[in-house]
């Protein structure tokens, strides 16, 4: 059974019972959470209300997967009232990206979870491209990844790590907690929308002083959607990855912007610039 549910920004009811039909439509038993259609101000409902959704989620053994409505904000104001559920369930298969970032990093980061950065049920199911649809599946039924071509290659060489990662402006938020994400030895997956160049000059800027982002293997970025001009974007994006010294790209379709590809956050990747491929080398799942 797939749980959805609204950790963060409350969705149009109609988004999000269109988006689980399609999921239906794919063969899978969906049960929309009641508090997925709940209101308070632009929250899915109160704290504790999306806090115990979550565990209901967690505790219930049905349930094998949890796909999110949409981001917005909202996830990290649960982190103190779930983590401990999260520290005593099995492992089950989350899905999301954009605020949802928080969470995922959490689980990977903290507690070894494979998480899985891809489309959520109000924001992208009811329009969801085929071959974005069709990737999702394949994670969730633990084919083998396909290679993933990236765009632009802003420095050359190959990495390998675990994969990590996912909306900046939300990793860069949790710096100075105890959620703060971990990038040594990781291949690092950044994205973002709707950020002026600056913004992200000084969000990488901070990642780096934060002294994380010169551990990482290797950086690959996404669309960065409305993140200025492709020249002023890569010449910020070269600028403070230069000094590190590790393969970096650009061009990921996952997150925010026309594509949706999920990627496996936890698994063993490969990042070769110089080829313009990431390659995830095991499942997310097991068959």
């Amino acid at each position: 059974m797939i749980a959805v549910l609204a950790p963060a920004s409350a969705a149009h009811p109609g988004r999000i019972r269109r988006g689980a039909r399609q999921l239906e439509r794919l063969g899978f038993d969906v049960r929309v959470y009641r508090q997925a259609f709940a209101r308070h101000g632009h929250f899915a409902g109160r704290d504790r209300q999306r806090a115990s959704a979550l565990r209901t989620a967690l505790a219930d053994p049905a349930v094998r997967a949890i796909i999110f409505t949409r981001g917005g904000f909202g996830s990290a104001r649960l982190l103190p009232l779930v983590d401990g559920d999260f520290a005593r369930s099995r492992p089950k298969i989350v899905v999301g990206y954009s605020d949802a970032t928080s969470l995922l990093t959490f689980l990977t980061g903290k507690l070894g979870w494979v998480t899985f950065h891809g489309p959520m049920v109000a924001t992208d199911f009811p329009k969801l491209a085929a071959v974005d649809r069709s990737a999702l599946l394949d994670m969730l039924c633990g084919k083998p990844p396909k290679p993933l071509r990236l765009t632009t290659t802003i420095r050359s060489g190959v990495a390998e790590g675990r994969l990590f990662g996912g909306c900046l402006s939300i990793l860069v938020s949790l710096l100075g907690t105890p959620y703060a994400p971990s990038l040594g030895g990781r291949i690092v997956f950044l994205e973002d929308v709707n950020e002026e160049p600056y913004s992200l000059d000084r969000m990488l800027t901070q990642l780096r002083q934060s002294g994380e982002l010169g551990k990482a293997r290797g950086i690959v970025f996404g669309e960065m959607k409305n993140c200025g001009s492709r020249r002023e974007l890569l010449a910020v994006l070269r600028d403070r990855t230069a000094e590190l010294g590790i393969p970096v790209a650009f061009g990921l379709l996952s997150g925010h912007g026309r594509g949706k590809r999920t990627l496996a956050l936890g698994v063993r990747a490969r990042l070769d610039t110089s080829r313009r491929l990431l390659e995830m080398v095991e499942p997310g799942v097991s068959p």
